[in-house]
């Protein structure tokens, strides 16, 4: 008898994993248009001169995609264009309650194949933001492209497959170089937001180095960091519906010319993306 219920439970769970086995492809249709929020909240905390500084900050992006053409071989050209940045941010020391909005001048083009390996990416309009203080900042294409490369082949609930990338972030103070390792876990089948998804478990390391002039003074960093998260993928597009990954950052910048110094600072930042229409 109990053999007998073992087979049973074995056929269940067996009939369970492939019913849920799936194929991803990135194959949204030709004139189709998304538009994604995103949110993100984080804290920093710095030390300059023996003295902690804590900041908060929140982020509300809005941004969307066009897809502006499909070839026969699957490959897929899409139109990103990011929308109004609402920040707000506080501290105490010194004392700091604001919001600033940025209208975003950013818009560009992203080709990718049909498992959503990125073939090329062209910049169409960018500009630098003005923020508090007289800084300028580039945004990061990181946060808006499509970004998730798909196994060839199908997957079962509990496989898993390895990813990394290389990214640079160029503006008029500095460049970024932040490189990714990390693994996707395919966790099961999710109906969010009202669409059929594939849940793909995060988990990655970072490392992140940079160096340039702000405010007339050479700087140059290098930290590491861990992302760990969930993403939503629609089964029939493999576009994202939804994204919530959390992130923490330790790093140091140092700062040579007429001061020098070194600043150690740590970041942990939650950030949560959907697919609203």
């Amino acid at each position: 008898m109990k053999a007998v219920l073992t087979f049973v439970l074995f056929s269940f769970f067996s009939q369970f994993l492939f019913s849920q086995e799936i194929l991803l492809r990135f194959q949204p249709g030709k004139g189709e248009n998304f538009v994604y929020s995103l949110l993100s909240e984080g804290t920093m905390t710095q030390s300059v001169m023996g003295m902690e500084q804590v900041v908060n900050s929140k982020t509300e992006v809005r941004y969307s995609y066009f897809i502006q053409n499909v070839s026969k071989d699957g490959e897929v050209e899409i139109l990103i264009s990011v929308d109004t940045i609402k920040t707000n941010v506080k501290s105490q020391n010194p004392p700091l309650d604001t919001t600033f909005v940025i209208p975003s001048g950013f818009k560009f083009k992203q080709v990718l194949n049909k498992f959503g390996k990125g073939i090329s990416f062209e910049i169409l309009e960018m500009k630098e933001l003005p923020l508090p203080g007289g800084a300028d900042r580039r945004i990061d294409r990181r946060s808006y492209s499509h970004n998730i490369v798909f196994p060839e082949g199908k997957i079962k609930p509990g496989d898993s497959w390895d990813f990394s990338s290389i990214d640079t972030t160029s503006g008029r103070e500095g460049t970024t170089v932040v490189k990714t390792k990390g693994k996707y876990t395919y966790d099961g089948i999710e109906t969010v937001n009202q669409i059929k998804c594939a849940r793909l478990k995060l988990d990655a390391n970072f490392s992140i180095s940079g160096q340039g002039t702000i405010q007339g003074m050479n700087y140059g960093l290098e930290g590491e960091g861990k992302i760990v998260g969930a993403h939503w993928v629609d089964l029939e597009t493999g576009l994202v519906v939804r994204s919530d990954t959390n992130t923490e950052i330790e790093m140091a910048i140092g700062i040579t010319g007429q001061y020098e110094m070194t600043m150690p600072m740590s970041q942990k930042m939650k950030t949560v993306v959907n697919l609203i229409r």
